[in-house]
């Protein structure tokens, strides 16, 4: 595994009794993003290069708001490089929907905004992304 890559993510704590209930989402406010055992980047069932990913999610995003969802399905024989790719297309999406939300808002971008801006845009541009985890098989390759 590459030492010099790394997604800055902090897990949510375990909650071991907690159950989901399934909800029904609204198939025009999701956006499926799906990574084969090739590696093939599947958006809505059709493919996308990784260039593109980043800017289809900002406008999937921008147009939909608060209501957005984003399913991420990676098949466990996928590589980890081709996850990281799509991760940081995800976070490259949000930060500048946030930076857009900022600047129209605030009149700077969201780095640049107090705690509390921070914690207002984070509630009016929520990151949204459900991922799917199939543990019953075994897990990728580099």
């Amino acid at each position: 595994m590459d030492v010099d890559k790394g997604l800055p993510r902090q897990l949510p704590p375990a909650e071991h009794k907690q159950q989901q209930d399934e909800t029904e989402v609204n198939r025009q406010r999701l956006l499926e993003i799906k990574i084969t055992a090739q590696n093939q980047l599947l958006v809505d069932g059709k493919p996308m290069s990784q260039n593109q990913l980043s800017n289809h999610i900002l406008r999937f995003i921008m147009a939909r708001g608060k209501s957005h969802l984003i399913s991420l399905d990676a098949h466990p024989e996928s590589s980890y490089d081709a996850y990281f790719h799509v991760q940081n297309a995800l976070v490259a999406a949000y930060r500048e929907w946030r930076d857009r939300t900022a600047q129209q808002k605030y009149g700077r971008v969201y780095n640049q905004l107090s705690p509390q801006q921070r914690e207002e845009l984070r509630t009016l541009c929520p990151q949204r992304v459900a991922e799917t985890y199939n543990m019953a098989e075994k897990g990728g390759t580099q």
